[in-house]
């Protein structure tokens, strides 16, 4: 007998027919995905395991995403690397084969040089002057010396012969015997002429010039200007190598990312030549003068005087203020220094505190002040600095004076400064001063032992002597070529493991490589300026060879300096190779083992998270027919009432 269904009965078969809409749509999702649930709800016990799997797959693939951005940063510095060197050894190969000439013979040392006095009048020659063999002398009729030179004393004489023996006679007093040097008659003959400071003599119709200087042949003048276009060319990969850009920064930069590491604004050997002359501006010799950033102005030293040494490139600038060239560095006392002592045997300043002077660098010119100091209160350049920071050995050039020992502190007896100023070498732009006809650039020789005045080199004929009053346009600046920063960074690239980033362009591997290629590069490589064209500067013979051998000292130390200064972080390109190489074998294990990690969590979720597709179909269909009979009972159910029963 059929029964007419409660509401209850009626609940009771809706449950029924969802729950078997739910197992019905779980089968079906499965067999369309292979997924066991749309939730982790639905993952029961696996829950747990599924999360931690999935939060160590996304951490494993976020390194491997950094990794592949670090992979091509150290691939694409491993080739300016691999650019850097092949450059670097092809020039090496082409100097190394210029060394191999004589080089004294592509020198123009005017062998052979003769002069002869036609005149029989002293007056004729007097206050004129003459430089043999780095000498000068300078025709008086008194014994009064001129301007340092050697003073010929020709008053009274009445013949060429005997104005030319008086010559001859100082110049044997420099070179007591010289059997290179002989008279004959009103005639000299000499081997060697070079000139510092015009000789004037020459440009007189009564002196008659005979010898013919050696000068460059064809072949080695084209020798000489191949090395140099390839010193240039080598100058210009180095540059564009250290400035390379990848993911959005410079990878040479130490961390600036928005400018160029390498500020290189030539673009031919002429623009090149005409800035580094090689005379009167050389390129710098030493890494703290090619690295240096250092700036003066009005308020620093008020107004500066110039002066130029009568008849040479040589000058000075003088500020006005006392020590206007100066930049206090370390005030001494026990906390920065402790005790110091000087040792004039071995040219060193010794600390007793650790890392007292780490804040200098070789090549840097200091100056000591304070009374504290003694006799030792003077200038310095730094050849070398201890490892520990405690000792400074200054140049043979600029020697201790006397043995001492100082415990300093502030008060005025026993107080002792190091300063900071231009370091020996360093070029300064001589900003604001264009409307002076002032040179553009002045390289400094030294400084005074009170910091006060510059010794400069420059354009002889741009540098006159003047007061120029303080002012807020000028300045006086030298820049380094590098313009990077320092930054060391640590890129983490698993949880356990991290390598670090920390070569930039002003390395000692590249820096030593800018000064290797541009002391090649510059003018007047080889000096081919004649002495009877009134010169101001001494020529000097073995100028080529020591810019030669210097050049292949630097090539040899930036391409692998066998362990020398082992302390210098990247001190050569083997090393630099060698790091970034280590880093990529180190990356690529990791990205390695990631790639296993990845594949082991995968197929982990995999198994905890999917079904058999096959099985889970079959499931669906049962479900189906279960939910079609759930909705045909359902309906039947539904659709009995009191009314139709009694029908």
């Amino acid at each position: 007998m059929t029964r007419i269904p409660t509401y209850a009965t009626y609940i009771n078969m809706m449950n029924q027919t969802i729950r078997n809409k739910e197992t019905f749509d779980l089968y079906n999702f499965q067999s369309i995905t292979g997924l066991k649930s749309q939730s982790y709800s639905g993952y029961g016990m696996s829950a747990y395991s599924i999360v931690s799997l999935e939060a160590s797959l996304t951490v494993t693939n976020n390194f491997m995403e950094n990794n592949k951005v670090l992979t091509t940063e150290l691939k694409t510095m491993s080739t300016s690397l691999d650019a850097v060197s092949k450059s670097i050894n092809e020039f090496k190969s082409m100097l190394t084969s210029f060394s191999g000439m004589d080089l004294e013979d592509i020198t123009p040392d005017y062998t052979g040089g003769e002069i002869t006095f036609k005149s029989d009048t002293p007056a004729d020659y007097l206050n004129k002057n003459i430089t043999i063999d780095g000498v000068k002398y300078t025709f008086t009729d008194n014994d009064t010396p001129v301007d340092g030179s050697e003073v010929v004393n020709i008053n009274g004489l009445t013949s060429a012969e005997d104005i030319m023996n008086a010559l001859y006679a100082k110049v044997q007093a420099q070179v007591p015997n010289n059997p290179d040097i002989k008279v004959e008659g009103s005639k000299m003959t000499f081997p060697l002429y070079t000139v510092n400071g015009t000789s004037t003599v020459l440009a007189d119709s009564n002196v008659v010039e005979t010898g013919t200087p050696h000068e460059m042949n064809q072949d080695q003048y084209l020798n000489m200007q191949q090395l140099q276009n390839q010193a240039f060319a080598s100058l210009k990969m180095l540059v564009d190598s250290l400035n390379t850009f990848a993911n959005g920064k410079y990878l040479f930069g130490g961390g600036v990312s928005k400018e160029s590491p390498v500020d290189f604004p030539f673009t031919t050997l002429e623009e090149f030549q005409s800035y580094y002359d090689g005379i009167n501006i050389t390129y710098p010799t030493n890494s703290s003068a090619n690295l240096s950033n250092y700036s003066v102005n009005a308020e620093d030293t008020g107004a500066i005087t110039l002066h130029q040494n009568p008849g040479t490139n040589t000058g000075t600038i003088t500020a006005e203020k006392a020590g206007g060239f100066l930049k206090e560095n370390i005030s001494a006392n026990d906390k920065t220094t402790g005790k110091l002592t000087f040792n004039a045997d071995k040219n060193t300043i010794n600390a007793t505190e650790y890392g007292a002077f780490n804040t200098l660098s070789e090549g840097d010119t200091i100056v000591i002040g304070g009374d504290g100091a003694g006799n030792n209160a003077k200038a310095y350049v730094i050849k070398s600095i201890s490892t520990d920071g405690k000792t400074i050995t200054v140049s043979e050039d600029t020697p201790i004076v006397e043995d001492l020992v100082v415990t300093p502190d502030n008060t005025a007896a026993n107080k002792v400064t190091f300063s900071s100023s231009f370091p020996v070498g360093a070029i300064i732009n001589m900003d604001g001063f264009n409307n002076r006809n002032i040179a553009s650039n002045v390289q400094v020789t030294g400084i005074s032992d009170d910091g006060s005045t510059l010794y400069v080199t420059a354009d002889p004929d741009r540098f006159p002597d003047m007061t120029i009053p303080a002012s807020s346009k000028w300045s006086l600046n030298s820049e380094s070529y590098y313009k990077g920063g320092d930054l060391s960074s640590e890129k983490r690239i698993s949880e356990n493991q991290s390598i670090t980033l920390d070569i930039n362009a002003k390395d000692p591997a590249f820096e030593k490589l800018f000064r290797a290629l541009g002391q090649i590069a510059q003018g007047n490589l080889v000096d081919t300026r004649n002495p009877a064209e009134g010169m101001d500067t001494l020529i000097d013979i073995n100028d080529t060879i020591n810019r030669v051998t210097e050049s292949l000292d630097l090539i040899q130390s930036a391409i692998f300096n066998s362990g020398e200064n082992a302390s210098v972080k990247n001190a050569d390109l083997y090393t630099v190779t060698a790091k970034v190489n280590s880093s990529s074998v180190i990356l690529n294990s990791v990205s390695e083992n990631q790639t296993l990690v990845k594949n082991n969590l995968e197929n982990n979720i995999t198994s905890l998270k999917n079904v058999d597709q096959t099985e889970a179909t079959v499931k669906a269909l049962l479900a189906y027919n279960n939910l079609a009979a759930s909705y045909s009972v359902l309906q039947q159910a539904t659709s009995l009432s009191l009314l139709n029963y009694l029908k």
